[in-house]
């Protein structure tokens, strides 16, 4: 391999030739496991799987070349040939390493010439070579498997500095035996392993245990470890960690667990696997756990049986549980199975560190309890770039409150409570609230029209003007949050939207229609649903209600069925939507950049993509205003923010329950001069939004004025 070529490269080369003679070949029982391997992997949904394992035969060559040479440089096996597939089954036979066990990708490697894979292996000395193997073969994965098939799988790689961290709190004097379940690119092994290496003098590599299911996990993994040892044996094994007993591993129990365990939601499991995994962990918690939980859950509760008494825990894993129904169950877990010694939240928006996850990342550090228990847990928000010995003295309990990269809060652990959302917790806010009242006591927030079918029932001036549907069947809605930049949808910007072809307009006014035709009517079910054969002699060519029934019709033929999706069958008649009146405040309740309250000055209606507000008790057109200007404060979109959940994609949303929770200024209680002055700075916002000005100035000017009213 040339010094300008990188592995990367020489990978993709070498994966080239392999795919070219893979298409061509003929062997059924290849295909079949190579199918088989696609399914596991999640490669299935892919245009081009075999594409993908070629690569990863590739990547796989390389590993096994790579650590036949480590045992070449001890003296164990002789000088790789150019053949090395025999050579891979000489090395299992002598050195007994599972990871030369013969598997699919070998045989995807074998359809070529050795000749072809000269430059393959050559590229083992680049493994060899590198200052942090672990996670140069972490990224080499990552770039040859594609993300939407590692996401099935929940599979995201460690970044560095964080399995640092979690191996250097774990390891106390370097004698401890350490697990890691669903061990992947072997990246929190290796640190755990490096971190007993600043201890002891050659710890032993059986000492570390890993599990997981991939055959190419163990080829990683294991490679990771050799590199980093004298050429001892490992503890790595291929297996579904949640179906391995605790004696196998051990004799029952280690000192330390490690963990990056899969992200894989509920609904991406299989159902049958689901329930008997369900099942186990509530046979082993004795607790009730939420069907909707996701993968690194189970691994949560089963793990636990693996620890020793006084031993030490440490995952990394979304936060979403912190704040999710389902994750109740595992936080009662958690505080009942462990002392909860720290979780740590990093910034969702710190990419350095979480290029790939999408996700909020959580790090937690938990010890069984072994006699008294711990009384504080500390929750630990990081915004900056702290080092790791900063991290480790708050973990340790050494700093709290405010730092320069973030804020540690302690908390007494009895304190949490499973039912609560946790999240708040990284970063309280100390809020006066005796001068404010929830919003409910002001107004009703309530869920746009759920149509089932927007891009049937919603419609735009082209569409309505072709099926000759007259407009008193119809309402105006405000489409999404996109059509409203900013803080404010007027008539103009309606009109606006129609005459760019946007859809405007949704099938609403329908119970007019069943009143004026009733009389004949005929209901006939078809699976549940009333047909519109009966209008057919009612709607009279070049009348006003023909367009309309010819839509209704056309909406039931088997291309569109929209009176056959789960909403229709439950309503009747299946075409009359939600009943909602146009909304005074719109609220953008999913964002990803802060939430918006805007003020709805049209009759349009809102579909379920936005929330409604509507005012219960009576304000004037100034108080509407200065209520809007405090929703759209700094403060209060904190606020708001808190109240909600933020799932793994970074996405924060609330629901309006909780919305109507928040603690709000009620504009009645504040003189009319400081009203007046709220409503002004309103305008001023939605003015400096409407001009694609920044709005940060009028934001803040709005907080000033807040905190010298307050």
């Amino acid at each position: 391999m040339s010094p300008s070529t990188t592995p990367e490269t020489v990978l993709k080369t070498a994966a080239s030739r392999i795919h070219s003679r893979l298409t061509e070949t003929v062997d059924p029982s290849l295909d079949r496991e190579v199918d088989a391997w696609c399914e596991l992997q999640g490669l299935d949904r892919l245009d081009n799987p075999h594409k993908i394992v070629a690569r990863q035969a590739s990547f796989n060559t390389v590993l096994k070349a790579t650590l036949y040479e480590r045992y070449h440089q001890q003296g164990r096996l002789p000088e790789l040939p150019a053949d090395p597939q025999t050579a891979f089954k000489k090395a299992h036979a002598e050195t007994d390493d599972s990871a030369f066990a013969p598997y699919v990708l070998d045989r995807v490697a074998g359809v070529v010439d050795a000749d072809a894979l000269a430059d393959l292996l050559d590229a083992r000395h680049s493994l060899i070579a590198a200052d942090e193997p672990a996670e140069m073969i972490g990224h080499l994965f990552e770039s040859l498997t594609p993300q939407s098939a590692r996401r099935k799988l929940g599979q995201f790689r460690t970044p560095l500095t964080i399995a640092s961290l979690m191996a250097e709190w774990l390891i106390q004097d370097g004698t401890e035996t350490v697990l890691d379940p669903g061990m992947g690119a072997g990246a929190l092994a290796a640190a755990a392993y490096q971190t007993k290496q600043q201890h002891v003098d050659q710890p032993p590599l059986t000492d570390i245990h890993g599990v997981d299911l991939n055959e190419l996990s163990l080829v990683m993994a294991a490679t990771s470890l050799a590199l980093l040892n004298h050429g001892e044996p490992h503890s790595l094994r291929i297996d579904d960690f949640l179906s391995v007993e605790p004696n196998e591993i051990e004799n029952g129990a280690v000192d330390a667990i490690i963990s990056n365990p899969p992200y894989s939601r509920h609904h991406e499991l299989d159902a049958d696997y689901k329930q008997r995994i369900n099942d186990q962990a509530e046979r082993e918690t004795g607790q009730t756990i939420s069907a909707l939980s996701p993968m690194y859950a189970y691994f949560y509760y089963h793990a636990a049986a693996f620890l020793k008494p006084g031993g030490r825990l440490s995952f990394i894993t979304p936060s979403e549980f912190l704040e999710t129904g389902y994750g109740e169950s595992l936080k009662r877990f958690l505080v009942e199975a462990f002392d909860i010694r720290a979780l740590v939240l990093f910034d969702r928006d710190d990419s350095s560190k979480f290029d790939e996850a999408l996700t909020t990342s959580l790090v937690s550090f938990l010890e069984k309890p072994d006699g008294e228990a711990s009384d504080l847990t500390r929750m630990i928000r990081v915004d900056g770039d702290p080092s790791e010995a900063e991290l480790l003295a708050a973990i340790r309990g050494e700093q709290e409150g405010e730092t320069d990269w973030g804020f540690v809060n302690v908390v007494p652990q009895t304190e949490l409570e499973p039912s609560d959302k946790w999240t708040g917790l990284f970063d309280p806010l100390n809020i006066d609230t005796t001068d404010l009242v929830a919003l409910s006591d002001l107004a009703t927030v309530t869920r746009g029209i759920a149509t089932g079918q927007n891009d049937y029932y919603c419609l735009t001036a082209e569409d309505v003007a072709a099926w000759n549907i007259d407009e008193r069947y119809l309402s105006k809605i405000i489409r999404n949050a996109r059509h409203v930049p900013g803080y404010e949808y007027t008539v103009d910007d309606w009109t606006v939207d129609r005459e760019a072809g946007e859809e405007v307009w949704v099938l609403y006014h329908l119970t007019a229609l069943d009143s004026e035709i009733a009389s004949a009517l005929q209901s006939t079910e078809i699976e549940g649903n009333s047909t519109l054969a009966a209008y057919e002699d009612r709607a009279q060519p070049g009348g006003e209600t023909e367009g309309i029934v010819d839509y209704l019709r056309h909406g039931c033929s088997e291309d569109i069925g929209a009176h056959s999706g789960y909403l229709a069958e439950h309503r009747t008649p299946w075409y009359v939507v939600d009943r909602r009146d146009p909304p005074p405040v719109v609220f953008t309740y999913m964002s990803r950049g802060g939430s918006r309250f805007i003020k709805n000055e049209t009759d349009a209606r809102t579909l379920s993509n936005l929330h409604g507000i509507y005012f219960d008790v009576d304000l004037s057109e100034s108080e509407q205003k200065a209520l809007l200007a405090y929703l759209n404060s700094g403060f209060a979109s904190e606020v708001v923010r808190r109240s909600g959940r933020t799932y793994s994609s970074g996405m924060d949303k609330i629901e309006p329950k909780e919305l109507e929770g928040v603690p709000v200024l009620d504009p009645r209680t504040l003189d009319s001069e400081t009203v007046a002055e709220l409503a002004e700075r309103f305008d001023a916002l939605r003015q400096a939004a409407r001009e694609e000005r920044a709005t940060e100035p009028a934001v803040d000017a709005i907080d000033d004025l807040l905190e010298r009213v307050r």
